[in-house]
């Protein structure tokens, strides 16, 4: 009996040496549950490079998750590791003193040379910076090669010849532009991007409180956006499917961030006809892209946790933006990682050829406590896109607007 239990203790012993090792977890909580699939495969790399597992754990939509995120702080079991915006709402993280400055990783990662100091920029108050690129996006038009190329249709260089372009779509039985309210925050997009390319001297005005949302500005931008609405220009805006929209051909033109080439690939659109372009000015002001740089942070426990800093080591490296474009086509500005995708490879280009100046997306750079009401009169104009709608929409903005530089 002795002999058989040393045997049985024996042969346990020898199965527990031979199990692999448990791979450490690191919990990602983020909102961009589109993505779950492409963190996983990053994961999966991750684990395989350097045996920490990244758990992707997402939250429906932004507003939720910013509850989740801000009770998380005021409990003080804020996570190790998280996504969050740029701008003022990652001015009003900082300022809660849970989150770890980073500088030490930026010196790693200017050194090694993948980095611009420019992209550094985004992630920092104060001088000190507190986040890594997630991603970092230009925000630029998607549009369909082969109606463009049956129509005989440039990609634009002047508003004129975008105008010129939508006309010619619209002439031939189709909608020029897609443009909906899906998920409660994309009535912004063509907000800012009118404002900067009609008076791009208003934009950062409109931010600081040096501009209302009733100036002559923001008026002529509501004008050319409801007669552009009146031409049949856009497509449904209460449409829930919007990148599958695009694969069906409800809009031959999409204003959106970069990341979306790859969530369209995935909608069915073949990656060869889509083409990409910077909306051009209306006005001779020099040439402007507005960027996304949506920041991944670790708590003030996190940077102290050695698996949260090797999987945040991963994810900034050539071999984690590799993992990371590859999966999802987005980009991270490491330079010394290959383009993700063609698209990002052509504004890159177009950025370089025309030294266009970068501007921080609205949703960003608007005081964190107007994001959600001021988009959500945009929207309500996107659903009733009339001048009436328009003049009550942007007396109810600059209430808001006003109201709160008043009080700062």
């Amino acid at each position: 009996m002795k002999l058989r239990e040393r045997l049985l203790g024996t042969a346990l012993g020898l199965m527990v040496g031979m199990s692999p090792a448990m791979a450490e977890e690191v919990q990602l909580f983020h909102d961009k549950g589109f993505w779950s699939p492409h963190l996983q495969e990053v994961a999966k790399a991750a684990e395989e490079a350097t045996g920490i597992k990244i758990v992707e754990t997402p939250y429906a939509n932004a507003e939720q998750y910013k509850a989740f995120i801000q009770a998380s702080i005021a409990s003080g079991e804020t996570p190790n590791m998280f996504t969050w915006w740029t701008g003022a709402t990652f001015d009003e993280l900082v300022s809660s003193g849970q989150i770890a400055p980073l500088d030490g990783l930026w010196e790693e990662m200017l050194t090694e040379g993948g980095y611009g100091a420019s992209s550094r920029e985004l992630f920092t108050v104060d001088g000190t910076a507190y986040g890594v690129p997630l991603v970092l996006a230009r925000w630029v038009v998607l549009y369909n090669k082969p109606l463009y190329e049956k129509l005989g249709l440039s990609e634009p260089t002047t508003w004129d010849e975008l105008m010129a372009n939508a006309d010619a779509i619209k002439a031939a039985g189709e909608t020029p532009f897609l443009a909906t309210v899906h998920e409660g925050w994309r009535g912004f997009i063509w907000f800012q991007e009118l404002l900067l390319r009609l008076h791009p001297e208003a934009y950062n005005g409109l931010n600081d409180g040096s501009v209302a949302y009733d100036s002559p500005e923001v008026r002529d931008v509501f004008k050319t956006w409801v007669d552009m609405y009146a031409k049949g220009y856009f497509s449904d805006p209460r449409s829930t499917e919007e990148f599958n929209d695009f694969a069906r051909g409800a809009g031959a033109m999409y204003l959106i961030g970069e990341w979306a080439y790859g969530l369209v690939i995935d909608a069915g659109v073949p990656a060869d006809d889509i083409g990409v372009f910077i909306l051009p000015n209306a006005t001779d002001a020099p040439n402007a892209v507005i960027v996304e740089g949506a920041p991944l942070v670790v708590s003030v426990d996190g940077a102290e946790d050695e698996a949260t800093m090797k999987a945040l080591r991963f994810w900034v490296s050539a071999e984690g933006a590799n993992a990371w474009g590859a999966a999802s086509g987005n980009y991270i500005g490491n330079d010394k990682a290959e383009a993700p995708n063609r698209i990002v490879a052509e504004v890159n280009a177009d950025i370089a050829a025309t030294s266009a100046k970068a501007y921080l997306r609205w949703w960003e750079a608007v005081p964190a406590e107007l994001q959600g009401e001021l988009v959500a009169e945009m929207n309500r104009f996107m659903l009733d896109p009339t001048m009436e709608t328009a003049e009550q929409v942007m007396e109810t903005m600059q209430t808001l607007n006003a109201a709160y530089w008043d009080e700062q």
